[in-house]
């Protein structure tokens, strides 16, 4: 009993102790020796098969329970399922049976197969009350017993009970069977990255090199995102000038590439950041960083009126800021109509007319505010409408308001009427982040946008948000996306809030980061990609796409630059002929295009690339000549009627050498051309008045001279 007692003291574990069965035995052995774990501190879920099946919550289709031999585990379950509207509409869970503390690395195990080709599961744990989640993970399930870890590092603390742990099912019509469930709690014995990922994921579809929709997206950027530009250089009579050098320097693309920021951290706010505002500018080390910007939560509803992180004059101060700078900033959001995004004193008891004024008053609020809602070039005027329904379940029956979704007409014609030149977007998530899952939502959202469009609301802007799990959409269906919402209602687009989850290998975010990027630079609709979050110091889920929190670049971010500033970026060096002009293709946006002469003198102008143009060019370039490096001895003095000239055959002995002589008032009193010159020469004085006289040796674009006395 004391023995027991101590046991209990030591590992936090106040649940019946039984000694764990074969199985459990086996899976921390496999788990030691191959992955160098060490044992576990915990059992969250039962530590025997029998007793983790006894607690199994199952809903939604039909459960049968069945004998396994010839695996490790040896009791299964098999889950037959419909398709539902959600994959929770069916599920298999547990709940834990030790608590889990804020921060304890705890690795959830399944052993699963499939009855049914292309088996789609989420593996999941959450909060049991508030579904709050720890970890959704999606993974194909094949014909084959496969292991299934997914890594968890508690966000929060978990008593007995609390969490569930589990798969959700209805994805697809399909018959899973289950084994082997477990979650092991490491504490903080490991490092999260020391645990194990096992997806079984085979990648994404378009993932390899050669795949087709490749060459098609190449000829879409060159048509739809390069333009035509013609230097013209003249001099001032209008006649064109050769052998000028001509830079063509781009500045920053018109395409958006850009992120979501947290405002105290730059521009000297209350957490200000020295090394986030350098990388927000600078991003390949050469002066290119993101040319847009969106506030993750600062313009939200609650967070603009409780000021979490900004005041609003320091979140205006901030816009100017960036405006300055060139990057633009996009408006997130408006109305995200759910009580749970909604200030406190909005919620399910209000009235309709409460809310249709607190509504009204924060648009004018916001939307007026001096600095802020006219500067930003787009807004989000509703967010994730077709999952959150709440406001309009309030008003629905309302006069006036039949489906309670008029409300969404107010609400965007309002916001026309106080940012008419913002560009008006319907923000979410159910298109590009769930295309491959059979219980997406596009259906519903299109029928939403097609009641805005029938009731003549001004919706401007689609916003497809990208929060990839960790089987990222195929990238032929995301341009399918592209197309049937390009095809229905011929609106702009943009990747609003792009990640992918943090169990996806690096190597594989890095190819994804490059082919979303691609197809989505490559589509006519589209007008920007941002990123939730650049730095895993400062995103929502602690794993960003460009940089570690030690500001060490991930692969994902190395794709990132290597796309937008070096594959996609113009930067090119021309000579011009005796025409006076060149053409070349650039990518569309701001450039710097400088024209030098042999002589060294330059013109500069800055121009915007948006479609063919010509750029006009004064050069009044000081043509043939120009001084040499001093490093070339000329020596002349006048002696006996002559004038004796030598010099250095270092540099000038050249077949275009020529030496001139010319009075002080410019007169050429003689010339010797490269065949009869060597390193020196005697020119006859007898017939030259006194005076000062100028020696130049001249080699095509060199020269040297000296000045000499003539006296009787």
């Amino acid at each position: 009993m004391i023995r027991t007692f101590l046991f209990v003291l030591l590992t936090g574990c106040f649940f019946p102790l039984i000694a764990q069965d074969a199985y459990h035995g086996s899976l921390d052995n496999l788990l030691r020796t191959t992955y160098a774990l060490p044992a576990p501190a915990q059992w969250v879920l039962p530590n025997t098969e029998a007793a983790t099946l006894a607690s199994e919550v199952n809903y939604g289709g039909i459960t049968t329970a069945f004998s396994i031999t010839g695996q490790s585990f040896t009791q299964g379950r098999r889950r037959v399922v419909n398709a539902g509207t959600n994959p929770w509409d069916a599920g298999h869970y547990y709940k834990n049976i030790a608590a889990v503390a804020a921060g304890n690395k705890c690795l959830i195990v399944f052993w699963l197969r499939s009855l049914t080709p292309n088996a789609k599961v989420n593996i999941f744990a959450e909060n049991a009350v508030t579904y709050d989640k720890e970890t959704y993970t999606a993974v194909s399930v094949g014909s084959e017993w496969q292991l299934y870890a997914v890594p968890v590092e508690a966000k929060a603390a978990y008593n007995a009970g609390a969490l569930s742990i589990g798969l959700h099912l209805a994805e697809s019509t399909q018959t899973v069977e289950i084994g082997g469930a477990a979650c092991i709690n490491y504490q903080n014995s490991v490092f999260f990255s020391q645990l194990p990922v096992l997806l079984n994921s085979s990648g994404y579809d378009g993932q390899a090199a050669n795949a087709p929709w490749r060459a098609q997206a190449a000829a879409d950027i060159e048509q739809f995102r390069k333009a035509d530009m013609i230097v013209r250089v003249q001099n001032n009579s209008g006649q064109p000038v050769s052998g000028v050098k001509i830079h063509v320097e781009m500045l920053q693309h018109e395409f958006k590439f850009g992120t979501a920021v947290v405002s105290n951290r730059f521009n000297g706010g209350s957490a200000f950041d020295a090394t986030y505002e350098q990388k927000l500018l600078n991003l390949d080390g050469k002066g290119h960083g993101f040319n847009e910007v969106v506030f993750e939560n600062d313009l939200k509803w609650p967070a603009w009126e409780q000021a979490w992180f900004s005041s609003k004059p320091a979140i205006a101060s901030d816009v100017r800021w960036l405006k300055d700078r060139g990057i633009s900033v996009r408006g997130h959001n408006l109305v995200w109509p759910s009580w749970q995004y909604s200030p406190n004193d909005i919620n399910a008891s209000v009235t309709p007319a409460y809310l249709k004024t607190r509504i009204r008053n924060h648009l004018k609020n916001i939307l007026t505010y001096s600095g802020i809602g006219t500067e930003t070039i787009d807004w989000d005027v509703l967010n994730e409408i077709t999952a959150n329904t709440e406001y309009a379940a309030k008003f629905a029956g309302t006069p006036g308001y039949v489906t309670g979704r008029e409300l969404y007409v107010d609400i965007f014609r309002q916001a026309d009427s106080l940012a008419p030149n913002s560009v008006l977007y319907l923000n979410d998530y159910v298109a590009i982040e769930q295309g491959d899952s059979p219980s997406n939502g596009i259906a519903t959202w299109k029928n939403r946008l097609n009641e805005l469009v029938a009731a003549g609301a001004p919706v401007e802007g689609i916003g497809f948000q990208g929060h990839f799990s960790t089987t990222p959409t195929g990238i032929p269906r995301v341009k399918a996306i592209y197309d049937d919402f390009w095809n229905s209602y011929g609106l702009e687009a943009k990747v609003t809030e792009y990640d992918i989850d943090r169990l996806v290998s690096p190597a594989t975010q890095a190819d994804y980061m490059r082919d979303i990027l691609t197809i989505t630079f490559a589509h006519p609709s589209m007008k920007g990609f941002l990123m939730w979050g650049f730095w895993d110091g400062a995103h929502w889920l602690n794993n960003a796409p460009i940089f570690r929190q030690d500001w060490i670049l991930k692969p994902s971010g190395e794709a990132f630059i290597d796309q937008v500033f070096k594959k996609w970026w113009t930067d090119e060096t021309f000579t011009t002929t005796t025409s006076g002009d060149l053409t070349l293709r650039g990518f569309r946006g701001k450039y710097k295009i400088t024209a030098t002469c042999p002589d060294g003198s330059t013109q500069m102008q800055e121009i915007v690339l948006d479609a063919t143009k010509t750029v006009q060019m004064t050069a009044n370039c000081v043509t043939g000549i120009r001084e040499t490096p001093a490093d070339v001895e000329l020596k002349a003095f006048a002696e006996a009627k002559f004038l004796q000239v030598s010099w250095s055959p270092a540099l000038l002995q050249e077949p275009s050498l020529r030496l001139r002589v010319l009075d002080s008032t410019g007169r050429l009193m003689a010339a010797v051309h490269p065949q009869t010159l060597s390193n020196s020469h005697a020119f006859d004085l007898s017939s030259w008045p006194d005076g000062v006289y100028l020696v130049l040796l001249e080699n095509g674009l060199q020269r040297q001279k000296t000045r000499v006395v003539v006296m009787d």
